[in-house]
């Protein structure tokens, strides 16, 4: 009697176990997407959930492909290695250059970007290259390609910051004169905190897209980017909304 009471007990334990396990694996995502504070594409909401321009977009293609995401803010650079680390992991999102092209499945446009330098508005900063700012202490987020490429051309006064939203803050306090930052999002930025900056050189436009791990499964690549072509060409044919265009067309 006692030992089928304990059976009966066990298989319950059993059955429920199997039940959790089920459940869970229910509830993983199929992607994990790591993004960073890049307002107006991608930032925290008072709720702590990612939201955002290209975030919606994401969502709204993911929907239409059947796919789960869970998406979660780091600091770009910690972002970028736990993609870089796991297959179905993706960033949201990366600039995508000769140099990534082959490192990463894509997903894109999501928007075009670049990068530009900035100064205060009204300081009369003129500049027409890069090697023209080397004169300039120039604020820079650590880690992305815009610094990367300015480094590598040899500006000897960037002052690297892991928030880009430090950036106005030190133009305004003349810690710095110019601002290397997002044709987007700078901006924006800007204008959140009240600070009024010109564009003084446009460097480079570049498409922003969807980076996933090359291990990531393929075909959800494929469904994400044919939703994100079916959404663009009936923006097209309702002419209601437009698929991303080069800033200076």
């Amino acid at each position: 009697m006692h030992a089928s009471r304990a059976f009966f007990h066990a298989g319950l334990l059993i059955f429920f176990w199997t039940l959790s396990c089920v459940a869970t694996n229910a509830k993983q995502p199929e992607l994990v997407i790591y993004t960073e504070n890049y307002s107006p594409l991608y930032q925290i909401d008072g709720n702590g959930n990612v939201t955002g321009i290209v975030a919606e977009l994401l969502r709204k293609i993911a929907k239409r492909a059947d796919i789960s995401l869970d998406l979660r803010l780091r600091p770009f650079n910690r972002g970028l290695l736990a993609v870089k680390k796991s297959p179905g992991n993706c960033f949201l999102a990366l600039w995508r250059t000769s140099l990534r092209e082959p490192n990463f499945l894509w997903v894109g446009p999501l928007e075009i970007d670049g990068y530009a330098f900035f100064a205060l508005k009204g300081s009369k900063i003129s500049i027409t290259s890069i090697e023209d700012s080397f004169k300039y202490p120039t604020g820079a987020v650590a880690g992305w390609t815009s610094t990367v490429e300015v480094q590598q051309a040899g500006h000897p006064e960037l002052v690297l910051v892991d928030d880009d939203g430090l950036n106005p803050k030190m133009l305004r306090n003349g810690n710095t004169l110019l601002w290397l930052g997002g044709l987007l999002s700078a901006p924006y930025v800007a204008k959140e905190q009240g600070v009024e900056i010109e564009n003084v050189f446009t460097v480079k436009e570049v498409d922003l897209s969807l980076a996933c791990n090359p291990g990531t499964d393929r075909a959800l690549i494929d469904r994400l980017q044919s939703a994100l072509d079916r959404y663009y060409q009936r923006a097209e044919d309702t002419r209601v909304e437009q698929p991303p265009r080069r800033l200076t067309q």
